[in-house]
């Protein structure tokens, strides 16, 4: 007598995964077509557990018909079948499906909502491990300073290796490695062509640029400037950025959402009394009787003034 292995199924589906595992190490699991795939690979499993379900209960009955005397009732024979026997076919289906529906439907918002295009926490390896905490924190070297368009530009730049150089043609480090220069501090010297030992350019050398992995990135359709926040609105570099006095590998610190933008324009205020640009909406709000002004009440919710 012939009865089905259900082991067949396990197999089907852990050798499935293990499939999905072997891609998701040739690329992040956070990719554009990794839901996709989730979603195909879940149909696939249901429909062939669907299958075998169908051929177990085909086999089921023959061996029944074949061997009355040896077949145990099984627990669905015995507890569901007489249940859903009385169901209505095409309710019990549209009511299955819409359920199906709705759980799938959430968890895909929630998805979308909370992991698509959201890096928070993203800490990539540079090519030159520097250290924020030591730099920012210990030696309290202000972000301006290599972050020198901050208050003028809409980006803050990437410092070049000038401006490391301003420090390190003399800071080595060599203290903790025998006297050598520390090797982050000779990438350095590598890239812009400085020989260490005899404290000279090497003249002639072709230089090469570090390149540094962007770790705050925003879509294309919005719109943000960093001296508009940093001049008019006095934000501090932490309050987007967190503690990156402590951090001795940047990270992503805030989820960079709409909602999270949305949230500080409603409940951060603007410093009308002590800036020219906002005298008149200074004047109105006293005649108004007003001692506050929110972002958003000054028309920082237009959509405008994110995506042009």
């Amino acid at each position: 007598m012939y009865k089905p292995k259900t082991h067949i199924i396990l197999t089907l589906i852990f050798t499935s995964i293990s499939t999905l595992s072997f891609s998701n190490n040739m690329s992040s699991f956070y990719s554009e077509s990794t839901f996709l795939a989730l979603i195909i690979l879940s149909v696939v499993l249901l429909a062939i557990a669907a299958l075998l379900f169908g051929i177990k209960k085909h086999l089921n009955t023959l061996n029944r018909e074949k061997y009355p005397e040896d077949v145990e009732a099984s627990f669905y024979d015995r507890k569901i079948k007489p249940v859903v026997s009385k169901w209505n076919p095409t309710v019990a289906t549209m009511i299955i499906a819409g359920i199906l529906l709705v759980v799938l439907g959430a968890f895909g918002y929630k998805f979308g909502m909370d992991e698509v295009g959201v890096q928070q926490g993203y800490a990539p390896t540079q090519p030159i491990a520097f250290n924020h905490a030591k730099h920012a924190g210990t030696y309290e070297i202000d972000c301006k300073y290599c972050h020198s368009t901050v208050e003028k530009s809409k980006s803050a730049s990437i410092p070049s290796l000038n401006t490391c150089m301003n420090c390190h043609k003399y800071v080595k480090a060599s203290d903790k490695y025998g006297g050598e220069t520390s090797p982050e501090i000779q990438k350095i010297y590598n890239a812009i062509g400085f020989d260490g030992d005899n404290m000279e350019y090497i003249e002639g050398y072709e230089q090469k640029p570090i390149e540094w992995v962007r770790i705050h990135n925003l879509p294309d359709l919005s719109y943000f400037n960093h001296s508009q926040h940093v001049v008019v609105g006095k934000v501090e570099c932490q309050t987007c950025h967190g503690p990156i006095q402590e951090m001795e590998k940047v990270y992503q610190y805030s989820t960079l959402q709409m909602g999270w933008c949305i949230d500080c324009h409603n409940e951060r205020g603007i410093d009308v009394e002590n800036n020219a640009y906002y005298e008149e909406v200074h004047k109105n709000m006293k005649a108004e009787g007003k001692d506050y002004v929110s972002v958003a009440d000054n028309g920082g919710l237009e959509c405008a003034k994110c995506h042009y």
